[in-house]
């Protein structure tokens, strides 16, 4: 039972498989709990495309830090994208206790369609082009495959991305576990129903165990969509999306998948959440749009 309780202090720590992040409705592993979607923070849409760029980007944020500090955090990202000329809007939804995308996931998923209606709406643009980092691109993926997104938007730019194969190790700040959450959890299913129950965070994270309807949908088949062109750049450094870079990669045809570190080799050390602010991340997503 001490073993038992341990491995249960650990991944109660740690089990936020997605870093807090976008999470899937009731009937997907959160046993009773009744999930909200979360609060919305909406930009002013006071920004219009231009022949150079038709197409607004939306920039969707990870789960890491607070609203309150989303404006730091991207400000090199978005400075580059207006400064290139491009309609940039920054949403932030499924905000629950001060958290991004830490709500129900088709309902986070379903305020980024909402979202994205509204901007099609009031620019007439036909589609719009989607940056995302971390738990933002869980809900892209989300919209994109499961709520019929991929006509509204030609472009899924994903930093450090959480995709196939996390393991939740690096949540839990452990190297080389002889067991992992993701296994622990896998192999002893009454410990997902447990911690579900012991409160509304763990709740959600438990929606983002590999053997959960919500993750099965997303990732059993191909995750991307006809017409829509992914770009994902992942970092060496990752502590929280591990194993790194693979459980941000993205392998399926016709996506990039690049490696932080093989890019720009000289540059200032980057980790899970500091790649968004990068100079060198800014530019690599201003090629990225071009292709």
């Amino acid at each position: 039972m001490r073993i038992i309780m341990k491995a249960v202090a650990v991944v109660a720590g740690a089990a936020v498989l997605s870093m807090g992040t976008a999470q899937a409705a009731p009937d997907t592993g959160s046993g009773s709990r009744v999930l909200p979607a979360g609060d919305t923070i909406e930009p002013a849409i006071d920004c219009a495309p231009t022949v150079a760029h038709p197409e607004p980007v939306v920039v969707l944020p990870g789960g890491d830090g607070s609203p309150e500090q989303t404006a730091a955090q991207w400000d090199t990202m978005v400075g580059a994208l207006r400064g290139a000329g491009y309609c940039t809007l920054v949403f932030q939804g499924g905000i629950v206790n001060d958290k991004r995308w830490n709500g129900d996931m088709p309902g986070e998923a379903r305020q980024v369609a909402d979202f994205i209606a509204k901007v099609r709406r009031t620019t007439g643009a036909d589609r719009v082009e989607i940056v995302a980092h971390s738990a933002g691109t869980i809900v892209s993926n989300y919209y994109l495959k499961l709520l019929d997104g991929a006509p509204t938007v030609s472009h899924a730019v994903f930093i450090t991305p959480e995709a196939r194969g996390c393991d939740g190790a690096g949540v839990v700040g452990l190297r080389n576990p002889p067991i992992t959450p993701v296994q622990l959890l896998t192999s002893v299913p009454w410990l997902q129903s447990l911690l579900a129950a012991s409160s509304p965070d763990m709740a959600t994270a438990m929606q983002m165990m590999p053997d959960s309807p919500t993750y099965r949908a997303l990732f059993d088949t191909a995750v991307t969509q006809p017409g829509v062109t992914y770009s994902v750049i992942a970092t060496r450094n990752d502590q929280l999306a591990t194993p790194a870079p693979a459980c941000s990669t993205l392998d399926e045809p016709g996506v990039v998948n690049a490696v932080y570190e093989d890019l720009f080799p000289g540059a200032e050390p980057v980790d899970h959440s500091l790649i968004r602010s990068s100079t060198e991340t800014a530019g690599w997503v201003l090629q990225q749009l071009q292709r």
